[in-house]
């Protein structure tokens, strides 16, 4: 594209753009009086266990009844200035949220079976605040190219780990930065997908380990909503977690790539955004992979892609990229494989999943609601504005907030104070002085990096103008 396309492109968009948002103020005005939430769920609802018995709850009982953020009668108060789908999403993509809700966190380096590496980060840090026996534990995975330090993370962060006395629920987080994101260093000329449930399967190893006598959760955001939600479902009875809570999730991949580019801002916008998010994370680590020995893609198609002479779609970085890089024939073969949408019959644990009717990266389409419908284990709350990791409101005193957060901290609450039977962990068998396999699985494990060793992993150090927000 010329420099003058590049125009003509912006201000096409820029007035459609005005369009949709004339249009979506009239939906507001014309949906005032609906409902923000709607619940869809299935009407055989699993009766949740109870750990030394009591009176028991179906899922859907207690969100019904525990989550009032949920209610029909709950509120979404978006600012004039944020109408639409498209401006929640772009909002949470621009503005600086620096210095709203900060997290101390302790880093650990983890190196997994296939010599690969990854950075969780723990708050509050273990040095000082040592493990409790039995306390609850929130596994958290970021969205695309993020991290432990995203605004949308240390939103939900910030209201339940205090602990009770302070007003939070108390719990230890465990943030996954996904290889590559976040300063957790490449080593192997390999990132993550979508679909990459076997690093967070050796995370959550690690936590078995670290905190043996823990409860554990999962929260996931975009795109590492969809791993963990296909983590539940590869897992199925043995899920380790007590729960999950998931927000803007994809679901449904070849669902969504119809969608992107049938949208203005789809096309033109969205698409370019999220395939460069991608090769800037490439980018950001590229001596590895051009100096591996063997990669499932050509040299020539590598560099090309990094070169930046044109700029890249996300289907067109999956075609080149993802797809040859993980073994799948294709972006479409890639989208279809993991797509968390086709293991909705196989989760076993309580899941919320929250998403916006507006979501314009994602698109309503994508929401699996007849899947729902069946699924015993399963709620989605659908919200009819939001958009995409947004959910922007005014408080009572002008204050801005995330809305996603009450739900999210009361769904967390109510599974806590039900007190559920303790899920089962998988065994874990050490080898040598230091590396933890799970029992059974020699591809599941762990060595946790002392300080001297985690010093000489880093990479990708230089600036980087990573996308943030998705």
């Amino acid at each position: 594209m010329t420099f003058r396309d590049d125009v003509r492109v912006l201000i096409t968009a820029g007035v459609l753009s005005l369009f949709s948002v004339i249009r979506a103020v009239w939906g507001h005005l014309r949906g005032a009086r609906r409902p923000f939430v709607t619940l869809y769920m299935s009407p055989d609802s699993a009766i949740l266990g109870k750990e030394g018995g009591g009176p028991e709850s179906t899922l859907a009982d207690l969100v019904v009844t525990k989550v009032p953020a949920l209610w029909p009668s709950s509120n979404f108060n978006s600012p004039w200035w944020l109408p639409s789908g498209d401006a929640h999403t772009i909002y949470s993509s621009i503005a600086d949220f620096s210095t709203v809700d900060p997290i101390v966190y302790e880093r650990k380096f983890l190196e997994l079976p296939d010599r690969g590496i990854v950075a969780v980060d723990i708050t509050p840090p273990l040095h000082s605040h040592p493990i409790a026996e039995g306390e609850n534990v929130l596994f958290v995975a970021h969205g695309l190219t993020g991290g432990s330090h995203e605004a949308y993370v240390r939103a939900v962060l910030s209201r339940v780990t205090p602990d009770r006395p302070s007003g939070g629920l108390g719990f230890r987080a465990v943030v996954l930065n996904f290889r590559g994101c976040n300063g957790s260093p490449v080593v192997t000329p390999r990132l993550y997908h979508a679909g990459s449930s076997d690093d967070v399967r050796n995370v959550i190893l690690w936590i078995c380990h670290t905190f043996p006598e823990c409860r554990i959760y999962g929260c996931g955001f975009s795109l590492g909503a969809n791993i963990l939600t296909k983590y539940a479902g590869e897992e199925g009875e043995d899920c380790p977690l007590q729960g999950l809570v998931t927000l803007a999730n994809p679901w449904n991949f070849v669902s969504g790539a119809s969608f992107l580019p049938s949208t203005i801002l789809g096309r033109f916008v969205y698409r370019y955004v999220l395939g460069g998010a991608l090769r800037a994370l490439l980018h950001l680590h590229r001596r590895v992979f051009l100096e591996a020995a063997e990669l499932p893609l050509s040299r020539a198609r590598l560099e090309d892609v990094l070169s930046r002479r044109r700029r890249i779609t996300l289907m067109q970085y999956d075609e080149l990229i993802t797809a040859p890089l993980y073994g799948f024939a294709g972006a479409m073969d890639y989208y279809a494989k993991i797509s968390s949408s086709k293991v909705i019959p196989d989760i076993r644990i309580p899941c919320l999943a929250i998403n916006s009717a507006d979501d314009p990266v994602t698109g309503a389409d994508s929401l699996p609601t007849d899947q729902v419908a069946r699924s015993p284990y399963l709620v989605l709350a659908v919200t009819q504005g939001g958009g995409h990791l947004g959910w922007y409101e005014r408080t009572a005193d002008g204050r801005l907030r995330r809305w996603y957060v009450k739900p999210v901290e009361q769904f967390l609450a109510a599974l806590a104070e039900y007190g559920g039977q303790q899920r089962r962990k998988p065994g874990i068998v050490l080898y040598g002085a230091d590396f933890a396999r799970q029992d059974g699985r020699d591809d599941v494990g762990f060595r946790v990096l002392s300080r001297a060793q985690s010093e000489l992993v880093a990479s990708g150090t230089e600036t980087s103008k990573l996308f943030t927000g998705w």
